[in-house]
């Protein structure tokens, strides 16, 4: 009990309030967060908040990452280093993007990031066909043709500047006609 007390005076009351003025995360939230990093390595390697966990060690903590079809975009985007690790405060961003207190746009501009695999600040046609793959499965679950005749109705109804990608702006846009994406963009800590 006392190793777990000391572990804890890195995380500063100030620090701790910055956190939650920073993040859509409440205190007890981020507190728990903060032991669940503890836990990782009884040498107590969080005396550095800046350590980066390998991304398998975050899967640990974290099983609904674990099953994810987009993971690998998951740690992409939310890695300060795009390094495959993870810092305690990678792990905040991505929890508090993931809380169910965070606004839907808010949401939506990280859920672009990561739809956006081969990174051109537009969602097009390749990456929608790597959406649908990995929504159904993987390649060849659904014919070429039914993916086109998908990913041209996506882009019919989201391509509002008629330019054949989405860009951040039409995503948000498209999304926040959707009422189910906060549920479905979400985990519980």
């Amino acid at each position: 009990m006392g190793s777990s007390n000391s572990s804890l005076s890195v995380l500063t009351e100030d620090m701790l309030e910055e956190y939650t003025l920073l993040t859509y995360l409440s205190k007890a939230e981020i507190l728990n967060l903060y032991k669940l990093f503890g836990g990782l390595d009884e040498k107590g390697t969080l005396q550095n908040l800046q350590f980066r966990f390998p991304t398998y060690v975050i899967e640990y903590i974290f099983p609904q990452i674990k099953c994810n079809p987009f993971k690998d975009r998951i740690f992409r985007v939310f890695s300060s280093q795009r390094d495959d690790k993870f810092s305690f405060e990678d792990m905040l961003d991505l929890c508090s993007v993931m809380s169910d207190k965070c606004p839907d746009k808010i949401k939506a501009a990280w859920a672009f990031k990561i739809f956006d695999f081969d990174e051109d600040d537009a969602v097009g046609e390749v990456d929608l066909m790597e959406v649908i793959n990995r929504l159904t499965g993987g390649a060849g679950q659904i014919g070429i043709e039914h993916q086109k005749t998908i990913i041209k109705i996506l882009l019919d109804e989201m391509d509002l500047a008629s330019s054949g990608s989405v860009g951040q702006l039409e995503f948000v846009h498209a999304v926040g006609k959707t009422s189910e994406f906060s549920h479905t963009f979400c985990f519980h800590i």
